[in-house]
């Protein structure tokens, strides 16, 4: 999707869904938040901009981690999940740091120059229709040295929560349209090599990508069943069922329950994935 269609996308039923989702969100995904925050090695950044923050949680954790004396910006397209990180910047905390929120898109923000020192992001920059052009954007908002700190997703097949319920719904679905696997969305920066590129020629130096497994865990219910919708939701098979029949939808689910039983434990789905930790500075 184009830039316009990503606001249109996030702004509209998707936005909302995962605005209510907001709190299952943080809960799956706090562990790669606490892993990229002990990563990025932080140290005397005051002044952050978090991109795709979303409903704010990792934008928090930042405000927290970097305390009393520094100020964390988060920026997103979506209204709805704004709503949701606005609500978590009125609980402000004693000792964190000073927490806004703004609707925009950071690709083409007209950020004031030189007026962050730290560029950080959890899974929000993967959906930039020419990230050459948003990171070289971003980095007119850095101070020079200023730091580097996002994650994004390896290779759908490495993701095992997003790769086999694909693969269960393709036994009764028709496969999406094919699409350049660079493409703006989740997956758009799997390959390593092409996102060193994209950073270099963006204006960053020393940059760094280091991979980084995580454990999904979807799902706080007594039966497999409930634990799969969270993974059914909100993962790529979710637009794939839109407008499909109930019996299509029981075949996926069943054949779900099938393949993914294996991961079931103590109530929840515990899915293998994988990251890359990419760290960076602006010359």
């Amino acid at each position: 999707m184009s830039n316009t269609e990503q606001i249109e996308f996030w702004n509209g039923e998707a936005g909302q869904r995962w605005a209510d989702s907001d709190a299952m969100m943080e809960r799956i995904l706090a562990p790669v938040t606490e892993a990229l925050l002990a990563h990025a090695r932080l140290s005397g950044q005051t002044r952050a901009l978090d991109v795709g923050c979303g409903g704010g949680s990792q934008s928090v954790r930042l405000a927290q981690e970097l305390g009393g004396d520094a100020s964390v910006l988060g920026v997103d397209v979506s209204a709805p999940m704004l709503k949701v990180a606005q609500e978590k910047a009125q609980s402000h905390e004693q000792g964190r740091a000073r927490l806004e929120f703004m609707e925009a898109d950071a690709s083409a923000c007209d950020f004031e120059p030189d007026s962050f020192d730290l560029l950080f992001s959890r899974f929000g920059v993967m959906f930039f229709d020419d990230p050459q052009a948003a990171f070289s954007n971003l980095g007119k908002a850095l101070c020079p040295q200023a730091r580097l700190a996002f994650c994004c997703w390896q290779k759908p097949q490495e993701n095992k929560w997003a790769w086999q319920p694909l693969q269960a719904a393709l036994k009764y679905l028709p496969p999406p349209e094919k699409q350049d696997p660079h493409a703006p969305g989740p997956f758009a920066f799997a390959d390593p090599a092409r996102l060193q590129s994209i950073l270099g020629d963006s204006g960053f130096c020393d940059v760094e990508i280091v991979s980084h497994a995580v454990q999904m865990q979807f799902g706080q219910s007594t039966n497999l069943k409930g634990a799969l919708a969270d993974l059914v939701n909100i993962g790529p098979v979710a637009r794939m069922l839109e407008g499909q029949t109930d019996d299509v939808e029981a075949r996926v689910q069943a054949d779900l329950e099938q393949e993914m039983v294996i991961y079931f434990e103590d109530g929840a789905l515990k899915i293998p994935g994988a990251v890359w930790f990419v760290t960076a500075r602006r010359d």
